[in-house]
């Protein structure tokens, strides 16, 4: 199932390459002929909830000749229609584009012949209202990049609006990334692009959506009269009735799943001439970072740390003691600016001196403190979830955000990151945990896989005693375990624990706290644990001689976060998952069991998950024990099915009631 996975996210090179000299195809649309059909349409019967859907997306990329500038200039142009269903869909009548500047100012892109229309159905009969001049906005960003913006009028229910533009550009290297699905239904999606072939690039495709064309020709490229025809490349893709992309409850993000194609150069071949490579290996990318100024070469840089290392030498006497004491140092003397990069703000002694930084800043300087101890430290440069995944077929440094240290204790890797200082040494945060990272060391690496084996854990223990009046009373302890750990002391951390205390009672309103105690608040290698006496006022029916309450006192799942019949991308929980639940009810006097659960197994095959719910009388006493294990941090989508059941039935078994009998 992994290698099913991995071949719908990457596909590298396409499926047909044909010899011969072909013509582009046209735009299955023309601009300003709308059909009577499109604006007649209430729905779209695919997909009903759809806000809006995408008629026709055409875009080119094409290269022509700059006559008395020499050289190539990209030209893309691009043409979108699109049906307004309802109200919620009236955001798509604006869109925007970036138009990018050189640092040195001397390439440019352009956009041009901007126009667009809104189509209305009135007594019959179809109104047209044009793209003003006026709604057509230039914003800049900064130096290097220019959001181009338009809004359409007169955008009604039942619309079908369009746009066309064309960006000429100077970066004859770059083509612009052409993505088949949004967050509504497209019924046509289709991106042609034809290359000169003394440029090479890279094709990189994702998603799982079917190419009804994939095509790539051999053609000749003729740049006007007088002008020589080149061999040239033809690429041509097309989609249809491509469904919304919608998120779903645990993935890494969402862009590494969209159906897209992109392309990166690899190479300037021209003919007669010195070629140019782009593209490189992984060996490569470590050495040119390796030699970057804001990465590798400050790593040799961490004089300024001299006297930390001499007092923590002083005191540590073993590798992994020093190897602690200096995760501690960073991690408690630093503060991390919430910026991730995998390349410095500028000098670390600088940050050293301010006492924050970005990532980079403090993880770097965690592997310059720890070379300074003699201890051989090196970084992982990494994508995090929220960024997507690395590409191991391609050598791209844009698709990287983030590094952490790595040190081999006794040949096994301690992945450290300093920013987050409620987590114990070698425990990653979970949006580090992305599949794998790259190892750099010195001129050569490897990749590192970046997954653990702590839990997201949480165990309740309750004692109560049942009141007959109708109410549950004593003591509950939340043990929040590793992640889970963590997270809460953030959250008392950034909020205060009168602030936290608060925030406990309003998401358990039935809940009448009488005492909150809090052990090992402050010890990071230890569950957290909050102590409460609380008195439950509701959930506990009386009707007449009988008591119903629900033992999982709203702590049980009540609600699956796997809604959809189907899924076609894996669920990514990022971290294991265990939740306990324990708790004795003592019955009042004068009442006896007339119901309760029976106690139930539920295995995931393979043994990838576990759900066990006990149930046991004796005397007065009932006790209830509910315990959720997830085994792996990823299931595959042959596995959600599965999955989606064994959460309807953790659901079901938890709604169940304990009934009790006033005895005769």
């Amino acid at each position: 199932m992994k290698n099913t996975f991995l071949k719908r996210i990457l596909v590298g090179f396409f499926l047909v390459l044909v010899t011969f000299s072909i013509n582009a195809q046209n735009s299955p649309i023309k601009y300003g002929k709308v059909e009577m059909a499109d604006l007649q349409m209430k729905s779209y019967a695919k997909d009903t909830a759809a806000e809006a859907v995408v008629l026709c997306d055409f875009g080119t990329h094409n290269y022509t000749y700059r006559s008395g500038q020499g050289g190539l200039k990209v030209v893309y142009e691009r043409h979108r229609r699109i049906k307004i269903l309802k109200k919620a869909g009236y955001e798509w009548a604006t869109y925007s584009f970036a138009l990018s500047n050189s640092r040195t100012g001397t390439a440019r892109e352009y956009a041009l012949n901007i126009k667009g229309a809104t189509y209305n159905l009135v007594d019959g009969k179809i109104v047209t209202t044009k793209l003003e001049k006026s709604s057509i906005f230039l914003e800049k960003k900064s130096e290097n990049l220019m959001i181009q913006k338009i809004t359409l009028p007169n955008v009604q229910e039942g619309s079908v609006i369009e746009y066309s533009y064309r960006i000429e550009s100077d970066f004859d290297t770059e083509i612009r990334t052409w993505e088949f699905q949004r967050g509504i239904p497209t019924l046509w999606s289709e991106y042609q692009v034809k290359v000169p072939d003394f440029y090479q690039f890279q094709l990189i495709t994702q998603g799982y959506e079917p190419f009804v064309v994939s095509s790539i020709t051999k053609e000749s490229l003729n740049f006007g009269p007088g002008l020589e025809s080149v061999a040239a490349t033809y690429y041509r893709f097309v989609q249809k009735d491509v469904p919304a992309l919608k998120v779903e409850p645990y993935i890494t993000t969402i862009e590494d799943y969209r159906s897209q194609v992109e392309f990166e150069i690899s190479a300037y071949v021209p003919t007669g001439g010195i070629p140019k490579h782009f593209s490189s290996t992984w060996n490569d990318f470590s050495k040119t970072l390796t030699n970057y100024d804001n990465f590798g070469r400050l790593l040799n840089k961490g004089g300024f740390l001299k006297e930390v290392a001499a007092t923590i030498k002083a005191t540590a006497k073993d590798s992994l003691s020093k190897i602690q004491a200096a995760y501690n140092y960073v991690a408690k003397n630093m503060t991390w600016n919430q910026q991730r990069s995998f390349m410095a703000s500028g000098s670390l002694k600088k940050a050293f001196e301010a006492k924050t930084g970005n990532s980079a800043d403090l993880n770097l300087m965690l592997i310059a403190l720890l070379r300074e101890l003699d201890i051989e430290a090196d970084p992982v440069v990494l994508s995090t979830r929220d960024n997507g995944r690395v590409l191991d077929y391609y050598v791209l440094e844009r698709k990287f955000n983030y590094v952490i240290a790595a040190v081999d204790v006794q040949g096994q890797w301690l992945l450290i990151d300093a920013t987050e200082p409620s987590m114990p040494l070698g425990t990653l945060p979970i949006r580090c945990l992305n599949g794998k990272g790259r190892w750099i060391h010195g001129e050569s690496g490897d990749w590192v896989e970046l997954k653990t084996n702590e839990k997201l854990a949480k165990t309740l223990i309750a004692n109560f005693e049942i009141v007959p009046e109708g109410q549950i009373k004593g003591q509950l302890s939340i043990n929040h375990i590793s992640y889970a750990a963590h997270d809460e002391r953030m959250e008392i951390k950034r909020d205060t624990k009168a602030k936290y205390i608060d925030n406990l009672k309003k998401s358990h309103n039935n809940w009448e706290v009488k005492k909150v105690e809090f052990e090992d608040e402050n010890e990071i290698e230890r569950p957290l644990q909050v102590k409460l006496d609380l008195n439950i006022n509701e959930g506990v029916g009386v009707a007449g001689d009988r008591i119903y309450f629900n033992p999982m006192i709203g702590e049980g799942e009540n609600k699956n976060p796997f809604t959809t019949l189907e899924r076609k991308y894996p669920v990514d929980f990022g971290t294991l998952i265990e939740d306990s639940f324990i708790a004795t009810y003592t019955i009042p006097k004068g009442y006896v069991i007339e119901e309760m659960p029976k106690s139930m197994r539920v295995n995931l095959p393979e043994d990838a998950g576990r759900f066990a719910f006990m149930v046991a009388k004796s005397e007065d006493v009932i006790t209830i024990s509910s315990k959720i294990t997830l085994k792996k941090t990823m299931y595959f989508a042959e596995e959600y099915e599965l999955l989606k059941r064994f959460y309807d039935q953790i659901i079901q078994k938890h709604a169940e009631q304990i009934v009790l009998k006033k005895a005769q």
